[in-house]
């Protein structure tokens, strides 16, 4: 605990370019949050759209983020992250925007690839924009904290969701239609932080195109990005879809679907917290198995809950020990490649990542809406185990090679 407060406590020693930026965050999570995990499913499903127009949306947007993660970090190197990110908060509300207020499918989906590529660009500049501006011995510091800060964003963003359309009368079209055209607008707030940063000094380093391809030819990163597309297609079937689970499967309004998914994000908090001492005592691979393989019974059970309290309870373990593991796995991932490719890789995994996410969520649009709501859920658990198994080939390989190479 002393160490979390050592955290906070130095936060005032990072600098104002840094403050700046992850007020920008804040918002941008916020407004995210607020769409993503409450107002936009439920907001389609009363204009009568089905989970299958729903799916594609979300396969639309996160594929779009998978897509330019690339093209949008090559972009970032040239005009500066400032006004890269200054570019993606602008398309970002346009999309959110135009989702809300056209009800024409085709329009819908337009406004859904430029939400998508809207934010690829926070995704993509997110990282490095805090370790250009941050002295080396802070970083860790400095990630701690901003993950811990875009969470609670994230905590405000969904009960705020839910709650300002119960505040102004029910969940009638037209309110939610105005909460989200509010949120739209709160979106373009994340400016004004980003109009007092400096211009950031042109990069000396040259993102190169063949870095991409000289990493997938090694074993390892190919599999660890495997490893990451099992993930994604496996949380992609079931994590954009729990509002409308709770909504229309466990008949709760807006206000409790907002409220159990800002838990949701205490949880992610707490998991935060947790790891550093966890990982200390049983090791980050050991670490990153233990909290995935636990969370697969929650994952489990959430399908066959029919008490909305016993599935907030269960949906918090389960995102507490999904997302625990992150911070161990984001570091353990960095440490197969040089520091030189470590941007590279990023992308690569934003990708892999983002681009199998959509593909699932259309799948999974499908299934809810001529099978079943419980199904996707026990795809995933397979999904996950076949990549905790995965992992456990990478690392243990990984780790037999290091003990041979200091033996000879």
């Amino acid at each position: 605990m002393s160490n979390i407060l050592y955290r906070f406590k130095h936060n005032g020693s990072f600098s104002k370019q840094v403050k700046l930026y992850m007020s920008n965050t804040f918002i941008s999570y916020l407004v995210m949050s607020a769409f993503a995990n409450v107002l936009q499913g439920i907001y389609f499903k009363g204009l009568g759209f089905e989970e299958g127009f729903i799916g594609n949306v979300i396969a639309l947007k996160t594929v779009l983020i998978g897509l330019s993660a690339v093209p949008v970090g090559m972009l970032s190197d040239i005009i500066g992250r400032k006004r890269a990110v200054m570019l993606g908060v602008i398309i970002s509300s346009l999309g959110y925007l135009g989702q809300c207020v056209f009800t024409s499918q085709l329009l819908i989906y337009f406004f859904a690839c430029l939400n998508g590529i809207g934010s690829a660009v926070m995704y993509v500049n997110d990282a490095p924009f805090l370790a250009e501006n941050c002295e080396e011995e802070k970083r860790i510091n400095l990630f701690s904290i901003n993950f811990i800060i875009n969470q609670l964003a994230s905590i405000f963003g969904s009960y705020s969701g839910g709650r300002i359309p119960e505040l102004f009368g029910g969940e009638s079209i037209s309110i939610l239609r105005g909460t989200q055209v509010f949120f739209a607008l709160l979106a373009l707030l994340a400016l004004v932080p980003l109009c007092k940063i400096k211009n950031e000094k042109k990069s000396d380093s040259i993102r190169r195109e063949g870095s991409f391809f000289s990493l997938l030819k090694r074993k390892n990163v190919v599999l660890i990005i495997i490893y990451n597309m099992l993930i994604g297609f496996g949380a992609g079937l079931v994590i954009p879809f729990f509002n409308l689970f709770l909504h229309y499967k466990l008949n709760v309004g807006t206000g409790v679907v907002g409220t159990i998914m800002a838990y949701s994000q205490v949880a992610t908090i707490i998991g935060a917290f947790l790891v550093p001492y966890v990982s200390k005592k049983l090791g980050r691979v050991f670490t990153v198995q233990l909290c995935q393989v636990l969370s697969i019974p929650f994952l489990l059970i959430i399908s066959i809950a029919g008490n909305v309290w016993l599935t907030t309870f269960v949906f918090f373990m389960r995102s507490a020990l999904m997302n625990m593991a992150q911070p161990a796995l984001q570091s353990l991932t960095m440490e197969i490649v040089g520091d030189e490719e470590r941007s590279a890789l990023s992308s690569l995994m934003n990708l892999s990542n983002h681009i199998t996410r959509g593909i699932s969520a259309s799948v999974a649009g499908f299934i809810m809406a001529n099978i079943s709501y419980e199904l996707p859920y026990y795809i995933t658990a397979v999904l996950y185990i076949t990549a905790i198994l995965l992992f456990a080939r990478i690392f243990d390989s990984g780790k037999k090679k290091n003990q041979a190479s200091m033996t000879e």
